[in-house]
């Protein structure tokens, strides 16, 4: 495909292929988080792109907006993008608007990404109210469809339309990173693995595609790998 822009998904998960649970928190994962990160930061991307629970759990920490200040005033469906000047940013998949955003930027919740320009990605069926909140605080916002589920390819469009990014750093979760993969979005997977087992069998793998039987088979091919901490590798693949 011939796109003017690629796609790393860059991510940890255990030996049995989970990139959630509770091991992600044990002090045992501790080498291999430090090792995740490094690798996230020597990238050097200017982006970060996670769906709607990740950044609940590490960034908003479940906090909820109060839109009863706000009117059911009618705003049309159109992207809107924060005028002032960003240079990297923090890209939240939201379809249904549930992020309890406060700022427009990342700030010491995630030290290592403080300043990120917050934009999220929406559908059309978010509230008024929701929008009119993400135009107080300055969060940039684009639609990618009129209900679940969005196209990633019309995000990404709009993402380098925008802010001219050529590179797109996604990082999860195992649905966001199915919804990218289903649409043939993902140019390079960049995998830690942690000698771990989870074993919970409703925790998310890698990716996820949901219920749908006829997705694709995707194929991708090693181009490299290393070890990582004491136990741990480091699996790099490209898209076929």
């Amino acid at each position: 495909m011939n796109r003017p822009y690629r796609t790393i998904c860059h991510m940890a998960m255990s030996i049995d292929g989970r990139a959630a649970g509770h091991y992600l928190s044990a002090a045992e994962f501790g080498p291999y988080g430090k090792a995740y990160e490094e690798t996230l930061q020597a990238y050097g991307s200017d982006n970060w792109i996670c769906g709607r629970i990740t950044f609940e759990q590490h960034i908003t920490f479940g906090n909820k907006v109060d839109l009863s200040d706000y009117s059911d005033e009618a705003i049309p469906r159109e992207d809107y993008i924060n005028p002032a000047a960003f240079s990297s940013y923090a890209i939240a998949v939201d379809p249904e608007g549930k992020l309890g955003w406060q700022t427009n930027v990342i700030g010491d919740e995630y030290p290592e990404r403080r300043g990120d320009h917050i934009v999220t990605i929406l559908s059309e069926a978010v509230s008024d109210r929701y929008l009119a909140h993400l135009r107080k605080v300055g969060v940039s916002y684009i639609f990618a469809g009129k209900s679940k589920p969005l196209s990633m390819t019309v995000a990404l469009d709009k993402l380098h339309k925008y802010f001219g990014i050529e590179t797109f750093m996604l990082v999860g979760g195992g649905f966001v990173n199915g919804s990218f993969a289903s649409e043939g979005l993902i140019d390079e997977i960049s995998l830690i693995i942690a000698p771990l087992v989870e074993g919970v069998s409703d925790s998310v793998s890698l990716f996820e595609f949901g219920s749908s039987s006829d997705q694709r088979i995707r194929k991708f091919r090693l181009d490299k790998f290393e070890r990582i901490g004491p136990d741990g590798i480091r699996l790099n693949y490209l898209s076929e």
